[in-house]
């Protein structure tokens, strides 16, 4: 999707969701412009292209469920939609005995191919270190660094999608922060 066209749903998001109630094709552009960036949060999270792809369709399943008894109430639809990922995320890992760690292995197909060879290695040994600092940090501080970072949501978007005041979202990612930054400074 090119910028002018995403620029676009979000500046007319609160009638493409309303014509989304009753109109497949305007069901179809809400998928299409969230479908990238839920599977990248999910992915991250995950670690798992199949299972990446098992939860975004759980999630697109209960948005087409459950669109009609959207409101808009102060947050945007995006983070409903996120919202209900991170539902789903809660879910499968509840339902997990063991937890997976990501496979740095999958992340090198992420890699920009824009860049040289060089850039290429350290752009992945960046997200390498990253990774590993992440995993260091509790499962609420990667939530919320993955959905500010990865998933690129506003403050308000995150407190959305994880049921908690935009205070406390501020707060919780400010320790976030710190408790990374202390991390990296270890490392």
């Amino acid at each position: 999707m090119d910028n002018s066209a995403e620029q676009n749903i979000l500046e007319n998001e609160r009638d493409i969701v309303e014509r989304a109630k009753k109109d497949d094709h305007a069901f179809e552009m809400l998928y299409n412009h969230y479908f990238p960036k839920i599977y990248g949060y999910i992915f991250k999270r995950v670690g798992n292209h199949s299972v990446a792809e098992d939860i975004v369709s759980i999630t697109f399943m209960k948005v087409l469920v459950n669109i009609k008894g959207y409101e808009h109430r102060g947050h945007t639809f995006g983070a409903w939609v996120y919202r209900i990922a991170t539902n789903n995320l809660t879910d499968y890992y509840r339902k997990r005995v063991h937890n997976k760690d990501v496979d740095i292995g999958e992340a090198q197909e992420i890699q920009d191919h824009r860049a040289g060879p060089e850039e290429q290695v350290v752009q992945l040994e960046n997200r390498q270190h990253i990774e590993i600092i992440l995993k260091k940090l509790s499962k609420r501080y990667q939530h919320v660094l993955h959905l500010k970072f990865f998933a690129e949501l506003s403050i308000s978007e995150i407190s959305a999608a994880l049921s908690i005041s935009e205070n406390n979202a501020r707060v919780l990612l400010h320790r976030a922060l710190k408790q990374f930054r202390r991390e990296y400074e270890k490392d």
